[in-house]
């Protein structure tokens, strides 16, 4: 008697059946409210229809149940085809088409093998991502069409540039390339490019939408991509504007900073699965975010002028593969030279390497110390030294930026003083770490 109940695997693919569909017949529903012909339910039973067909058809090894079942699922889409035409006058073929999504959508989940001690496999997983993605592109109909509506020729030329970049390149990248005795991480370094270029593009919408506060977004998104990149723009910004706004340019730096900090935190859960580094990098993540806010507040309270606009901002292209791959360059380089070093100085050469990576580009010294510390734990008051140095020379090196893109002391005072006091306890949290108190 028990045989001839459902085990729980086939209740949860009847289940995932019907909800690939019901999702995207949820926002049909409530978008078509007045003269919908399916819904919930139609879109739903739509898609369970397709998980029984492949589901049957392939435990009893006989085709034709799904073939029954696609030619029920074509005649039903061809009647909205033709009550959207010839009957409502209707112009979009949209509802027709995603409900012939969502029987694919069912067919993929009756033809989807579990992994062993799960309820579904790759196929329902993809299956109820495609119906997420089809029930968000659906839900913001309007805003897609605003933003294709003001999109420029250049910014859909770096979108696709963009996705170009993604897609075609990420097969073409080794895992890691040999060179010598060394293991060159190519496809991580391929990943961080990636992640580079994806946070400027984001970055350029939210500087062109929000325009005046945008300077502050740009120091945000700016430090997550090259904190030093974006503190050399706001530099060439702030001098392009005639030098107005010191007290939001330093702001925006010291948003930099925070971001920057932030995403190093970042790269070091995703190297460090000891979390050693990242548990120790805790407290120069919030020493540099307490006296950065302290310090942004400051300046806003003592410079803010409501409602008066000073920037019509257009600080950088859409797309911009340089700095990208300059970073990719530099986390390269800085790599190998830990490696060189650490091979020639035992654990010294991290820390020498970090005082050079730090002037570039702490983010490189950090993912490589950690990689560095993964390859050989017993260096770990090596790597967390050279971590905690290149974020101190990486905050100071902003007054370095500054003074090459404005060599007027107005901007450069007010950033040398931030970074100054922020690098001291820094330094102060080196000095602990080192005595053995931290």
């Amino acid at each position: 008697m028990q045989e001839l109940l459902p085990g729980a695997d086939l209740i949860v693919k009847a289940l995932i059946g019907f909800v690939v569909g019901a999702l995207i017949g949820l926002e049909r529903q409530k978008k078509l409210e007045a003269s919908r012909t399916a819904g919930v339910r139609s879109f739903g039973l739509h898609s369970l229809l397709g998980t029984m067909t492949a589901y049957m058809s392939e435990l009893i090894s006989n085709p034709v149940i799904l073939v029954y079942g696609i030619v029920i699922s074509t005649i039903l889409v061809a009647t909205q085809v033709y009550y959207k035409l010839f009957r409502t006058m209707g112009k979009g073929l949209t509802t027709p088409l995603v409900f012939s999504i969502s029987f694919i959508l069912g067919v993929l989940v009756g033809f989807d093998v579990p992994i062993p001690g799960q309820f579904f496999g790759t196929l329902s997983v993809f299956a109820m991502a495609v119906s997420f993605l089809v029930f968000l592109i659906l839900g913001f109909k309007e805003e897609l069409a605003h933003a294709v509506e003001v999109i420029t020729r250049d910014e859909m030329i770096s979108a696709v540039e963009l996705g170009v970049i993604i897609l075609f390149a990420w097969p073409l990248i080794p895992q890691t390339i040999q060179i010598g005795t060394i293991e060159f991480p190519a496809l991580q370094i391929y990943f961080l490019i990636v992640i580079l270029l994806t946070i400027k593009f984001a970055n350029y919408l939210l500087v062109k939408k929000y325009k005046d506060r945008g300077i502050y977004f740009f120091g945000i998104f700016g430090g997550l991509a090259s904190s030093e990149a974006a503190v050399s723009s706001l530099a060439d910004f702030y001098v392009k504007e005639e030098r107005r706004g010191a007290g939001k340019i330093a702001a925006s730096i010291n948003l930099a900073n925070i971001a920057m900090t932030l995403r190093n935190g970042v790269l070091l859960l995703l190297i460090d699965r000891t979390l050693w580094l990242f548990r120790l990098y805790i407290g120069v993540m919030a020493i540099l975010i307490v006296l950065s806010m302290v310090r942004m507040i400051q300046e806003s309270r003592a410079t803010e002028q409501p409602g008066k606009v000073l920037y019509d901002i257009k600080l950088v292209s859409p797309f911009e593969l340089g700095p990208a791959l300059r970073f990719g360059v530099i986390f390269s380089a800085v790599y190998l030279l830990q490696l060189l070093f650490t091979q020639t100085f035992n654990g010294t050469g991290l820390v020498i390497a970090a005082v050079i990576g730090g002037l570039v580009s702490a983010g490189a010294v950090v993912a490589s110390s950690a990689t560095v510390f993964m390859l050989n734990p017993t260096l770990y008051p090596e790597a967390a030294m050279a971590i905690i140095i290149a974020t101190i020379i990486s905050v100071l090196n902003k007054m370095i930026y500054v003074y090459l893109g404005d060599r007027q002391t107005k901007l450069v005072k007010i950033v040398a003083r931030d970074s100054i006091i922020i690098a001291s306890f820094i330094l102060l949290y080196l000095t602990l770490f080192i005595l053995g108190f931290v």
